[in-house]
């Protein structure tokens, strides 16, 4: 038989056409296979770029929003502090961090101070050495430990209130200096805070010299 009987399709067509139209069709499905995974991914991509987006102005929506989980600002007195309600006590003393800086000669001061503050339910820090005191006692707080300070503020005599205004939290620093005695007696301190503190400057229902008292009374 010869090689064209061979080669001869049932309908008409060679085995050589037929050979290469399997091959088109097989390169056409490679073709539509690849055209469809990239257009996956792409359309992936897409995806999760827009999730991305939503996910950015929803964050950037919140906070905007304010510092108040109901989404009200905090209105702020004149030093930048976040003004407390009115009639607002001093937190509890196991509520309040604390780190206690010796800021005169006198070797172990901090560390004593810090043993007294914790005696009586406050969290201590770790006690260390300064050289930013100015007065016997000075408390240092940030934006939203006003209330903190005056609790420990609550402990010692006369002392000044310093807002250090990029403090992110209400962590409270004492600074000791010269010219201090020792604490308040412990059941002085208790009674202070269970009145309401001072309101601070520039806050409303504030007196003048509030931002740099304790708790009033």
């Amino acid at each position: 038989m010869s090689s064209s009987h061979r080669d001869a399709h049932p309908y008409g067509r060679s085995n050589v056409d037929v050979r290469r139209r399997d091959a088109r069709r097989r390169r056409q499905r490679r073709v539509r296979i690849t055209q469809l995974i990239v257009f996956s991914v792409a359309m992936i991509g897409i995806v999760c770029a827009l999730a991305y987006a939503l996910r950015q102005l929803t964050e950037d929506g919140g906070t905007a929003a304010g510092p108040s989980d109901a989404g009200t600002s905090v209105p702020l007195g004149a030093d930048g502090v976040q003004c407390p309600a009115p009639g607002s006590k001093p937190v509890a003393p196991e509520d309040v961090s604390v780190t206690v800086l010796n800021g005169t000669s006198r070797s172990g001061l901090a560390a004593d101070v810090a043993g007294t503050l914790e005696d009586r339910g406050f969290d201590p820090g770790k006690a260390g050495n300064t050289k930013a005191s100015s007065g016997p006692v000075t408390i240092v707080y940030g934006p939203s430990g006003y209330l903190a300070a005056t609790s420990v503020a609550a402990e010692f005599d006369d002392p000044s209130l310093r807002l250090e205004e990029d403090r992110e939290d209400s962590t409270v620093d004492v600074l000791i200096g010269d010219g201090f005695k020792d604490l308040r007696a412990k059941s002085k301190a208790a009674e202070t805070r269970t009145k309401a503190a001072a309101v601070p400057s520039g806050c409303s229902g504030a007196t003048t010299g509030a931002s740099d008292g304790g708790a009033a009374g």
